[in-house]
């Protein structure tokens, strides 16, 4: 449920927020769940579970775009210079920044040093930055533009090779010259926390009701989950449409009640506490609430603290911060950014953006002095069992972007309690390691464009 934050909801909220020009304060990832702690970081350019990705070298001679005998250029994209949600994605330079400078550190890709790009797509411009950064950089690397769909043909046409943070549109997802670390594919989704929530809830899941703000590009993939939870045992009684600006959830609420909902996942897409507000008003207790990964956010344990929420769940499938002292490469990501960018707070953006520089870095690295744009997606499309470092769930297989990517099963529940979020391990079952990894959770969309 990360990409497309990745997820399809969260960066269809995002681009309908945009094109209905309503600022808001989240972003792509919003909230942060911790700060960057003092964690032990490795020196030596290694990561814990990927081994040696940064370190000294001899660099060489190449003809290549964005590659000297001395440096890497490397772009990475977001929209934080836009007037409609100013700072959107920021995270995405941030994280970029402190990776660069621990890679350095280190010797950087075989001796080159790592020149990061800050590419603006400012939410309109994802074209016009994506031909500077055919002037200039080598690759595109742990970042992503809302707006993604302009930006692909000038991208491939150049050679501008990608491993991503985020992808879009379906022209995106499915682009040439693409390693995707989540292994984001049009046709399948991602879903089997639905299957958990069935096995814990068998009679509430029979009426569901869910649906998204009356928008296009928020009900294509509101749709997509309404058919994944489906196909694993919900029966849906109610499926609401409401305008992109609510003032008032109180009647969505009502509805929701009077169609005896008890697998409540909201129609809100954005801030859950005015919806949660009236559901105490109106004395709405369903079985379970279920909200999607752009919820995992302070914002919302701090709004249970604030109102009385039902039991509630979030489905994630990047590592959890709470358990971050079961994840050595969690703990050197924190410690990477509390080093190199003192004062950021470090959110599961950090994880996704740092999962692709790593990939990049090992890839890059394996490619010795020779680096080219072809050998270093050759050797990320080969990676097995891709956790960016013990930062996401699991991949089997990365593939390049058009060559069929298949996405993780594997998910956690985290339940929402006042000001903090709790691993569910009862709900979640998991079979491998904190995951929950059965196939079952892969569904496969026949109609999905591609």
């Amino acid at each position: 449920m990360r990409s497309k934050i990745v997820g399809w909801r969260t960066i269809a909220v995002c681009l309908v927020v945009a094109a209905a020009s309503l600022v808001v304060s989240s972003g792509v990832a919003p909230g942060s769940l911790s700060a960057a702690s003092g964690a032990t970081v490795s020196t030596n350019g290694t990561w814990p579970g990927v081994g040696q990705i940064c370190g000294p070298g001899s660099g060489g001679a190449s003809t290549v775009r964005g590659v000297s005998s001395k440096s890497i250029d490397v772009a990475t994209f977001a929209d934080p210079g836009n007037t409609v949600m100013p700072g959107l994605n920021v995270e995405f330079f941030q994280a970029a920044a402190a990776f660069a400078k621990w890679c350095n550190a280190a010797g950087g890709i075989n001796g080159r040093t790592i020149v990061v790009h800050n590419r603006d797509g400012a939410l309109f411009n994802a074209a016009q930055v994506t031909n500077q950064a055919c002037q200039q950089d080598f690759m595109s690397v742990g970042g992503g533009v809302v707006l993604d769909q302009p930006a692909v043909p000038v991208r491939v046409g150049c050679g501008l090779g990608q491993i991503t943070g985020f992808t879009v549109s379906d022209a995106a997802v499915n682009a040439a010259l693409q390693v995707n670390p989540e292994g984001t594919n049009n046709s399948i989704v991602s879903a089997g926390w639905y299957g958990a929530l069935a096995k814990k809830y068998p009679k509430a899941i029979k009426f569901y009701g869910t649906g998204g703000q009356n928008n296009p590009s928020i009900l294509e993939p509101e749709k997509k989950w309404q058919t994944a939870a489906e196909a694993q045992g919900f029966r849906t009684v109610d499926f609401q449409e409401p305008p992109l600006t609510v003032t008032d959830w109180k009647p969505y609420v009502e509805q929701a009640q009077s169609k005896g909902v008890q697998a409540l996942q909201p129609s809100d897409d954005s801030d859950i506490t005015p919806y949660v507000q009236a559901m105490n008003t109106v004395g709405y207790k369903p079985a379970f609430m279920l909200l999607t990964t752009q919820f995992y956010a302070a914002a919302t344990v701090k709004a249970a603290a604030q109102a009385q929420f039902p039991t509630t769940y979030t489905a994630i499938q990047n590592w959890p911060f709470e358990l971050a002292s079961q994840s050595p490469g969690l703990q050197q990501l924190q410690g990477i950014m509390h080093k190199y960018a003192a004062g950021q707070m470090v959110d599961w953006s950090d994880e996704i953006s740092f999962s692709s520089w790593i990939l990049f870095a090992k890839s890059a690295t394996a490619c010795g002095a020779n680096v080219t744009v072809s050998c270093v997606l050759k050797n990320a499309a080969a990676q097995k069992n891709w956790t960016g470092g013990g930062l996401a769930a699991p991949v089997a297989q990365l593939a390049m972007s058009n060559n069929n990517p298949i996405p993780s099963a594997c998910f956690v529940l985290m339940t929402v309690k006042p000001n903090k979020f709790v691993y569910d391990k009862t709900v979640t079952k998991p079979n491998s390691g904190i995951w929950n990894c059965d196939p079952k959770g892969l569904i496969h969309l026949k109609s999905a464009g591609g």
